[in-house]
């Protein structure tokens, strides 16, 4: 019998050994993963804009010194090919235009979506990159009634865009709190992104788009 109580002694100190490597496997691989966490960062960018036409998205990046990175839609990197892959050329802007149906673009009803990426290094995906999830909305409101002239111009306007800055590595979790700043939003068919180090809640609210309120809030005071 002592034989047996030898084997069982053995058997758990086998276990415990086991148990104490695969808790510090797993300590080791949590580690690694928060090493390599890629969050979104503006590091180097003045601002993007999105331009949605009746069937393509065109963004424009404008950096603060010459940019000679990559830019492309999520999950055309490999393909290298435009319009869905753009590289710069030592220039401070950059613009990619491609259409609604191409480039992964996805399509939820009237509103098309799509996540461009850019990249500082033409290789990697590295600290200081960023992401921007683009959308263009043609879903008309209600109340809004289109000119011959305007529907002349563009056979589809887009009644919304919207940028907001997300991580350019797919597989990332995030710890990155987004605030309002993140994201930019238009009623109108573009929109720009400032990064929020240059700017306040109000420089992300389009031009445009503040343009067309002002003429709302007159007509309104007009009507009282």
């Amino acid at each position: 019998m002592k034989w047996l109580s030898a084997v069982i002694v053995v058997l758990n100190l086998m276990y415990h050994v086991s148990y104490a490597n695969d808790k510090r496997e797993d300590v080791w691989e949590q580690n690694l993963s928060n090493a390599f966490n890629i969050d979104a960062s503006t590091e180097g960018l003045q601002k993007v804009q999105l331009k949605c036409g009746a069937d393509s998205m065109q963004i424009e990046l404008q950096t603060k010194d010459d940019f000679t990175g990559v830019m492309y839609t999520r999950g055309s990197f490999y393909k290298h090919k435009a319009p869905c892959f753009m590289e710069g050329r030592g220039a401070r802007s950059l613009t990619m235009k491609f259409p609604l149906g191409q480039c992964q673009t996805l399509q939820d009803g009237d509103v098309f979506s799509n996540v461009i990426v850019v990249q500082h290094d033409p290789e990697l995906v590295t600290t200081g990159d960023a992401a921007f999830q683009v959308e263009c909305d043609f879903r008309k409101p209600r109340s809004i009634t289109v000119g011959a002239d305007f529907q002349a111009k563009d056979a589809r306007p887009a009644y919304g865009s919207r940028i907001t800055l997300t991580s350019p590595d797919p597989s990332a979790v995030s710890t990155h709190k987004r605030t309002k700043r993140d994201t930019a939003k238009s009623d109108t068919h573009e929109v720009t992104f400032i990064p929020h180090n240059d700017a306040t809640n109000e420089d992300n609210e389009d031009e445009i788009t503040k343009e067309h309120r002002n003429h709302h809030k007159i007509h309104q005071s007009r009507n009282l």
